[in-house]
C-alpha cells in the first residue's frame, strides 16, 4: 500500500490557495484601477519600509516597499479602510505616493523585513530610538570594558530570540558608558574582535562568531543605507541616535579585508565638543592671549596638528565663547561632525561643486561676523580665507603642519602674499592630545636618568629664553618628580583618565612680520618666536609632566622631548636651503676636520673682494691638518642653551690641541674679521656669527682641558669668570642683533676680542 505524505500534500494545498489568493488580489486590483503587485517575489526597500512603522502598518494592511527620491510606493490590501486612508493622508504630506493593491500574504512578507530594520523601538527617518530606560539599565551595569564583554557573552550564551538587537544595545550603550570615540569590529581567521577606542588607544572587548558578526554587520548597513549585497568595496553610511535629549550621530566605515568586511563606528557625542577653551589644556598665559584674540572683530587664527589632535573641538570651543545672538558664525566642514545650536553649519559636497573655497566665496555674501573654514587645502582657499580675514571678518580654520612655526611658510607656499599675510594671521596654534593619569589610581615615581636629563634639558632652554617657569611652579633646579595610575576600575585598568592637549602659538608680532618677506624657514620663525616668552610645546608637556596631570611616557609619545635631537642636526631641507652644513660625520660620529662651521652665503658679511675671508679659510684648513680630532660630546651650558635648531656641530671643537693655543687664536682671528666687516657692513645681520662665537666659548669652558686652555699663569678662576661673563655678554649681542639686525656691534665686539686677547697673551704655553 503506497504511503500518505501529509506534509507534501499540504505544501501543495498551500501553494494553490496562495495562487488563488493573488489572482483574486489582481481583479479587485482592476475593479479598483490600481495596479497589482506580488511581493513575494520584489525586493523590499527597508528604508521604505521604515517610512511607517511597523504597528501603524498592520493596523492599516499596508507597507511602503520603494522610494525613489520624494517618490513613496505603498502595497494596502484596500484603499477604503479608515486607518489606511490616515497613514496615507500623512505620507501624502511629504512624498508622491504610488499605491499598489497586494495580498494579504504580500504584506505579511513585507512586516518581515521590519525585524531587520527594528532596534528596540524601531526607526523612522535615518533616527534610531533607543529605549533610554534600557539604556540606563545597561549604563548602571557598564561600568569597565569587562562588564560590556560580560553582558555581550551573556548574550550570545543564551541566544535570546533578540539577539542581534541585544547585541548592539550593548555595544552602543558600552560605547557611551566609557565615553569611547569609536567602535571596530574587525573579521579575522576564524573569530570576530570587537573593540572599543578610549581616549585615543583601542582597547580589545571581546572575540565572537562569525556568524553573530554577519547578523551585526546586515543590521549596520541597513541603519546606514548601505547596499547589503556590496562586499568587494568600501561604503560609508550614518545614522542617529535619540539618547538622553539629543541626538548622536554614528558615522560608519565598511572596508573589504581577507576575512570579510572590517567596519569602524564612529560616535559623535555633542557632549565631546562642549568643552571650554578653560579646560582644554591652554596655559593661562597663552588663554589670556587668544580670548583677546577671538574676541577681536578680524584676524585669522589657524590650529594645526596630525588628525585626531583635537583641532575641530578647539575651534568649536573658541566658536561657543564667543557665540551670542548678536553674532553670526557660519562654517564650512567636510563633514559636519557636530550640530552646533545657533551656528549656521554647512557641508562640503564636492560633486554638486561646492567645496572650501566655493563655500567660503558664498559665505562672504552671507554677511557672517566669524567664518570656519574645515582645512585650507588649496592656494584658492587660502587666497580666500586671508582675505575674508582682512575685510572685517574673524577666519577660524585648520592647516597641516607639524608645528606653529610651520604655518608662515605653508602659507607662503599655497602663494599668499607675504605683505597681506603680516597684517591678516593672528596667530598660529599647534597642538597634540595626550592621556591624563588616572586621579583615582594616581602615584609618584622616580624618573629614570635620562628622563631626568631630557626634563632638565628643556627646562634649561626654557630659562634661557626667559620663559616665566615660576608662574606653573616649576624651576630648573628643582626635584623631578613623575606621576602614573597604577590602573583600577574607574580608568579600565590603563592608569589613563581622559585626555589633555598640548599647545603651542605664535603670535603675529612686529618681529615675524619683519621676518615674512624673507621667506623665513620654520626654524628661523621659532628661534625669533622665542621672544613672545609663551612655552613651546615641548616645555608645555613638561610642565603638565612634572604638575602630574600626564605621563612622561604619553607626552614622548606624541612630541620628541629630546632637544639634543633636534639640536644635533640639521634636516635635509635646511641644507637645501643654504643652512649651515653640519660637521659631524655620521658614519665616525667624529668632527670633521673644519675647525669652525661654514657660514652660509646668505648671511656672510661682505669684505673687499672677500680677500679676507678666504685668507682665513686657508688659516683653517692649515690649522685642521694639525689638530688631533677625537671622539667627543658637547655638555650645554647651565646658563645659556643654543635655541631649538642650532647645531653644536658646527661651533668650533675645544678639542685635544697639540698645540693649546691655536683654538684661542682662531677665535680671536674670527672676531677681528667680523669687527672688520661690520665696520664695512653695518646693516648685515651677523647673529649666527656671534652665536657661533658664544657656544664655542661655552664648550671650552666645559670641557676637562678647559683649565689647561684657559689657564692665565695659574690664575684660572678669574680666566673662567671671565669667559662666562664674555659668552654672557655675547647672548646680550645675539638677541639684539636678531631684534635689531642693523645696529653697528663693532666696537662691542672689540671689547670682547682684546678680552679675549688679554688673557690669551698671559696662557703658558
Amino acid at each position: 500500500m503506497a504511503a500518505f505524505d501529509d506534509k507534501e500534500q499540504n505544501k501543495k494545498i498551500q501553494d494553490i490557495r496562495a495562487k488563488e489568493e493573488e489572482a483574486f488580489t489582481e481583479k479587485i486590483a482592476k475593479k479598483f484601477d490600481l495596479p497589482y503587485i506580488d511581493l513575494t517575489g520584489a525586493t523590499i526597500e527597508t528604508d521604505a519600509l521604515s517610512k511607517v512603522k511597523e504597528e501603524d502598518a498592520r493596523k492599516a494592511l499596508l507597507a511602503p516597499f520603494k522610494i525613489v527620491g520624494k517618490d513613496l510606493y505603498v502595497a494596502l490590501k484596500s484603499p477604503n479602510l479608515p486607518e489606511t486612508k490616515r497613514v496615507l493622508d500623512n505620507l501624502e504630506k511629504d512624498y508622491n505616493l504610488g499605491i499598489h493593491l497586494a495580498s494579504q500574504r504580500s504584506l505579511e512578507k513585507a512586516w518581515g523585513r521590519y525585524e531587520d530594520i527594528t532596534f528596540t523601538f524601531g526607526i523612522e527617518g535615518g533616527v534610531l530610538d533607543i529605549s533610554e530606560e534600557e539604556i540606563k539599565k545597561l549604563a548602571a551595569k557598564i561600568k569597565t570594558n569587562q562588564d560590556i564583554a560580560f553582558e555581550f557573552d551573556r548574550v550570545l550564551a543564551l541566544g535570546e530570540e533578540r539577539k542581534v538587537t541585544r547585541l548592539m544595545e550593548i555595544i552602543f550603550a558600552g560605547a557611551i558608558a566609557t565615553d569611547s570615540s569609536d567602535v571596530h569590529i574587525e573579521a579575522q581567521d576564524g573569530k570576530v574582535r570587537l573593540r572599543f577606542r578610549q581616549d585615543g588607544v583601542l582597547q580589545d572587548i571581546i572575540y565572537f562568531d562569525p556568524a553573530t558578526y554577519k547578523q551585526i554587520l546586515s543590521r549596520i548597513k541597513l541603519l546606514s543605507e548601505m547596499k547589503l549585497t556590496q562586499t568587494e568595496n568600501a561604503q560609508d553610511g550614518r545614522f542617529t541616535i535619540d539618547y538622553d535629549k539629543k541626538e548622536i550621530e554614528i558615522r560608519v566605515s565598511v572596508v573589504p579585508g581577507a576575512f570579510g568586511e572590517s567596519f569602524v563606528m564612529r560616535i559623535l557625542n555633542p557632549d565631546g565638543i562642549k568643552v571650554g577653551v578653560e579646560h582644554l589644556g591652554i596655559e593661562k598665559r597663552l588663554y589670556e592671549i587668544l580670548l583677546k584674540e577671538i574676541e577681536k572683530p578680524n584676524g585669522m587664527i589657524l590650529t594645526t596638528g596630525p588628525t585626531g589632535s583635537g583641532k575641530t573641538t578647539t575651534l568649536y570651543s573658541f566658536m561657543n565663547k564667543v557665540y551670542s545672538p548678536e553674532v553670526k558664525i557660519l562654517t564650512i566642514e567636510d563633514p559636519i561632525e557636530y550640530r552646533i545650536e545657533g551656528i549656521n553649519q554647512t557641508q562640503v559636497n564636492r560633486q554638486k561643486g561646492y567645496t572650501f573655497s566655493s563655500g567660503l566665496r558664498a559665505a562672504l555674501r552671507q554677511d557672517p561676523d566669524i567664518i570656519m573654514v574645515g582645512e585650507i587645502r588649496d592656494s584658492e582657499t587660502a587666497s580666500i580665507a586671508v582675505n575674508a580675514s582682512l575685510t572685517g571678518h574673524l577666519v577660524l580654520s585648520t592647516l597641516h603642519t607639524n608645528s606653529a612655526a610651520g604655518v608662515i611658510p605653508r602659507l607662503l607656499d599655497l602663494g599668499v602674499s607675504p605683505q597681506i599675510l603680516a597684517a591678516a594671521l593672528s596667530v598660529s596654534i599647534a597642538q597634540r592630545l595626550v592621556r591624563k593619569v588616572c586621579e583615582s589610581c594616581k602615584e609618584i615615581v622616580a624618573p629614570t636618568p635620562e628622563q631626568e636629563g631630557i626634563i632638565r634639558d628643556v627646562l634649561r632652554e626654557a630659562q634661557k629664553n626667559e620663559k616665566p617657569l615660576h608662574e606653573y611652579g616649576i624651576s630648573v633646579n628643582q626635584k623631578i618628580e613623575l606621576s602614573r595610575g597604577k590602573g583600577c576600575e574607574v580608568c579600565n585598568g590603563t592608569g589613563y583618565k581622559g585626555r589633555i592637549g598640548l599647545f603651542e602659538a605664535i603670535i603675529t608680532d612686529e618681529y615675524i612680520e619683519e621676518l615674512l618677506n624673507k621667506s623665513p624657514s620654520e626654524q628661523e620663525i621659532r628661534r625669533v618666536a622665542e621672544k613672545q616668552r609663551l612655552l613651546n610645546i615641548r616645555e608645555d608637556g613638561v610642565v603638565k609632566i612634572l604638575n602630574g596631570i600626564t605621563s612622561f611616557e604619553e607626552v614622548q609619545k606624541v612630541i620628541d622631548l629630546d632637544i639634543k635631537n633636534i639640536t644635533q642636526f640639521k634636516t635635509d631641507t635646511e641644507t637645501s636651503q643654504g643652512e649651515n652644513i653640519s660637521l659631524v660625520n655620521e658614519e665616525s660620529n667624529l668632527p670633521q676636520q673644519n675647525t669652525f662651521a661654514e657660514i652660509p652665503e646668505s648671511s656672510k658679511p661682505i669684505s673687499q673682494e672677500n680677500k679676507e675671508e678666504e685668507n682665513l679659510e686657508k688659516l683653517l684648513e692649515e690649522v685642521s691638518k694639525k689638530i688631533d680630532l677625537v671622539k667627543g660630546s658637547v655638555i650645554p651650558s647651565k646658563k645659556i642653551i643654543p635655541e631649538e635648531g642650532a647645531q653644536i656641530s658646527q661651533i668650533p671643537p675645544a678639542a685635544i690641541l697639540n698645540n693649546k693655543s691655536i683654538e684661542i687664536s682662531l677665535l680671536i682671528d674670527y672676531l677681528r674679521r667680523l669687527e672688520q666687516d661690520q665696520i664695512l657692513r653695518p646693516d648685515v645681520d651677523i647673529s649666527k656669527q656671534i652665536k657661533q662665537v658664544q657656544l664655542t666659548i661655552l664648550e671650552l669652558l666645559q670641557r676637562k682641558q678647559a683649565e689647561s686652555i684657559l689657564n692665565a699663569q695659574g690664575n684660572f678662576a678669574q680666566a673662567h669668570k671671565t669667559y662666562t661673563e664674555l659668552a654672557d655678554e655675547l647672548d646680550t649681542l645675539y638677541r639684539e642683533q636678531l631684534q635689531n639686525p642693523g645696529v653697528d656691534m663693532s666696537e662691542r665686539i672689540k671689547k670682547i676680542r682684546e678680552e679675549i686677547e688679554y688673557y690669551h697673551s698671559q696662557q703658558s704655553i
